[in-house]
């Protein structure tokens, strides 16, 4: 049986809009006994590069021999996705039993789609009996309702510009909001490199009594090769000795992010045992150990097609710097473009338009997505031309492809509908 039209009524719980505080997931919590007590959590925030830290820490465990829950949001293809234990998704039955009492726990205290899917990820853990669960949070830190656990560490990716109308208009004001994850006594890494932030971070952690560890403070992490597949080779200088890795994952702001994850490995080698293999084993094999996909990824050999979920500039800005550098000509990629309407999507077409040879606008089937004349207007402002306008994420895909390179990025959503779009033409082949 289709859970589908189960799905559609959590999907809808989404127009409850999003409500930061704590209140109404402890409320759900409390119902299940808080299942996210029975197991130790390492929390992640941050506005980049939450998904690949949570992943990369998950990958070093699970080669460690750790059984390990992974949390993560949004979805690309399947709802089932955000809730994994050692890289398997949730099963169509489980996420049936667990979601339906939740639903209606939840539906006289106003609670959201996102506080049901995490009191859902919180009870499967337990069950599972996982060694230890990867939380991301979904937005902000503060008031998330990922913010109920309890972790053993704590860690704060890279800080930029996203979800400002809940998190606030400067900076510092987002970093404070992700800041408030720092738990009482409990070790944290911040991954952000940028000194006007430090303050935030310091003091958030000196009210809490955290240590506190600045991951460029304690390591260096160069990258040596970034390849065309989109794997990279990093050389890390930390107390005075020189690894190599290799990594499945490609980009300067990866290096930030692996910088992040060896960091937090002294505190999480008081709870686990990880050795030196384990790290070089998670490290190389991320996205085939946990299903991390949508991280400038190269989905199609012949013609080249690459796909990237960012969904800000500072993102954006990224994908572009990195296909540069593995050795992708400027103005050479047809670019296929679709993004919501809550984002700085100028912003976004502005870091894209030195890459782009044609961009193909399309919306993808959802409410919030921009209108396709409105991104054209938009694409036209930052001096991009030509400009495509498409019917749908598919037709954008298909003429895309049939030109050359291909660049597909803007949103979660158009990842999702191109993924499909991809599988079908496999099952044509």
């Amino acid at each position: 049986m289709s859970i589908q039209p189960l799905l559609d009524k959590l999907f809808a719980m989404t127009f409850h809009g999003i409500k930061p505080g704590l209140d109404r997931i402890t409320s759900l919590l409390d119902g299940i006994d808080h299942p996210q007590r029975r197991y130790p959590v390492i929390h992640v925030a941050g506005t980049n590069g939450k998904g690949s830290t949570c992943a990369m820490l998950a990958s070093i465990l699970q080669h460690a021999g750790y059984r390990v829950g992974l949390y993560t949001s949004p979805h690309i293809r399947r709802f089932n996705e955000r809730i994994r234990v050692q890289g398997a998704m949730i099963d169509d039955a489980d996420i049936a039993r667990l979601a339906v009492p939740l639903m209606d726990a939840a539906a006289p205290v106003g609670g959201t789609f996102f506080e049901v899917t995490t009191a859902m990820a919180l009870q499967y853990f337990a069950e599972k009996r996982v060694d230890v669960a990867v939380i991301e949070t979904g937005l902000g830190g503060r008031l998330d309702a990922t913010n109920v656990v309890e972790p053993i560490l704590s860690v704060i990716t890279s800080i930029d510009y996203d979800h400002m109308e809940y998190l606030g208009n400067t900076l510092e004001k987002i970093a404070s909001e992700k800041a408030g994850i720092i738990k009482e006594s409990t070790p944290v890494v911040i991954g952000d490199t940028r000194r006007e932030l430090r303050q935030v971070f310091e003091r958030a952690a000196a009210q809490c009594h955290a240590p506190i560890t600045f991951a460029h403070d304690v390591l260096r992490v160069e990258i040596d090769t970034m390849r065309q597949d989109l794997t990279m080779s990093v050389s890390v200088i930390a107390d005075e000795l020189l690894r190599y890795y290799d990594v499945d994952l490609c980009g300067q702001h990866q290096a930030q992010n692996i910088a992040a994850v060896l960091a937090a490995l002294p505190s999480l080698r008081e709870v686990y045992f990880i050795d030196e293999q384990h790290v070089r084993d998670g490290l190389r094999t991320v996205r085939q150990t946990t299903g991390l996909d949508g991280r400038i990824q190269l989905v199609w050999h012949d013609p080249t097609i690459v796909m990237d979920v960012s969904h800000n500039p500072a993102g954006i800005a990224t994908l572009v710097s990195t296909l540069a550098a593995c050795g992708f000509p400027p103005a050479s990629w047809q670019v296929v473009f679709g993004a919501m309407a809550d984002k700085d999507v100028q912003g976004m077409l502005q870091a894209l338009a030195p890459f782009t040879a044609s961009l193909h606008v399309c919306t993808p089937d959802l409410p919030r997505a921009m209108p396709v004349s409105e991104l054209v207007n938009l694409a036209h402002q930052c001096n991009i031309a030509p400009v495509v306008p498409h019917i749908s994420v598919a037709e954008a895909c298909g003429m895309a492809g049939a030109m050359g390179p291909t660049l597909i990025c803007g949103s979660f959503h158009v990842a999702d509908e191109a993924l499909a779009w991809l599988q079908d033409q496999g099952d044509r082949k």
